[in-house]
């Protein structure tokens, strides 16, 4: 994926990685810290670290865990557990069921956790307790606020600031004089609220993405809540929703999906020479294909591979290396990184590497 990586926080986490597995590294540590060998890569990691998400199986997550057992594999470190609490084909997330899987961890004594911390009010309290036990974390993919990082106790969270990645996408719609924007929501979260809300924010209409009818002209963002039950496993009946939408609003002139399964029923039933531009969040093969091809304009890449990897090796450096951390009580971000045409070649390499 080559130069993909250029942030800031992942060359640091580089840098550190490369001092874990060198002859520089302590030749003893605390044993509470579970020392760390000297003398090179090859050396084992005494350390069992939990992965547990709100995720299913499907072609996002199961990069997000490529990327946990990748950094397991390099640092020789196990994985006690790999737990999604999403079934394929569910409409949402078991929080509930999540939250009990961290507990199991903690009873386990794990020696770390990387959790999606996709319900804060439920889950905070069960995180702060594995802290108060002695057991590091590292938020992953949902919980991504200084607030809540501040709750849970974790050192850092790995993944895409939400608010932050609408925003980018708004302002390249801007660039392409295409500012009448629907967003369209697929299921409730509050992070896919903070990425219409960043549209909004990028075109200067609010701090938030209006409800009901479009205008006939923008800079508008306005939010369409699909009504089609789990509508991400139902791309068709979703489609014919939103293009219902924008039949009786003609002045909509961009479409910003926050499902590529939404985007790809949508995109299949646009009328034939449609100038609507569109574009979706989180990358896939369909939307490589489609940024190619010229029907998706571009796609938003919070790089989850990233989020499986660094919670790995984060939770590797504060173990072995005397308490060692990341991120500073804030976001590492994974993205956004926005696949276009200029860009799409390099990110398909790294799709058939598993890694996007």
């Amino acid at each position: 994926m080559g130069t993909r990586r250029t942030l800031p926080a992942l060359a640091m986490a580089a840098a550190l990685f490369v001092g874990a597995c060198s002859s520089s590294s302590p030749t003893t540590a605390p044993a509470a810290s579970g020392g760390a060998a000297s003398g090179g890569a090859a050396a084992s990691c005494p350390y069992k670290f939990a992965v547990i998400t709100h995720g299913d199986t499907g072609s996002f997550w199961s990069v997000v865990y490529k990327g946990a057992k990748d950094a397991a594999a390099a640092t020789g470190c196990t994985l006690s557990e790999v737990y999604g609490s999403q079934q394929q084909g569910q409409a949402q997330p078991d929080d509930n069921a999540e939250n009990q899987a961290i507990q199991d961890a903690i009873n386990q004594k794990v020696d770390g956790l990387a959790v999606s911390d996709h319900n804060p009010s439920l889950m905070n309290p069960t995180l702060a307790s594995a802290v108060k036990a002695g057991i590091p974390v590292v938020l992953i993919n949902a919980g991504c606020d200084d607030a809540d990082i501040a709750a849970s106790g974790a050192m850092t969270c790995v993944g895409q600031p939400e608010a932050f990645a609408g925003k980018q996408a708004g302002a390249r719609f801007m660039a392409e004089k295409a500012n009448n924007i629907l967003c369209v929501i697929h299921q409730s979260g509050q992070n896919l609220l903070d990425r219409c809300n960043g549209i909004a924010q990028a075109l200067g209409t609010g701090a938030t993405c209006s409800s009901g009818d479009a205008p006939a002209s923008g800079p508008a963002c306005t939010e369409l809540t699909l009504s089609v039950p789990n509508a991400a496993s139902n791309p068709s009946a979703s489609a014919q929703q939103v293009i219902a939408y924008l039949q009786a609003h003609p002045g909509v002139n961009a479409v910003m999906t926050l499902n590529n399964a939404i985007a790809q029923g949508v995109q299949a039933a646009l009328p034939s020479g449609s100038t609507i531009k569109l574009a979706t969040f989180d990358l896939n093969s369909w939307d490589i294909s489609a940024v190619k091809a010229g029907t998706v304009d571009f796609v938003v890449d919070q790089q989850q591979y990233l989020q499986g990897y660094l919670p790995i090796v984060f939770l590797q450096l504060y173990k072995a290396h005397y308490g060692a951390s990341v991120g500073g009580g804030t976001t590492v971000p994974t993205g956004p990184l926005l696949v276009d045409k200029t860009n799409v070649t390099n990110v398909e390499a790294g799709a058939a590497a598993g890694e996007s």
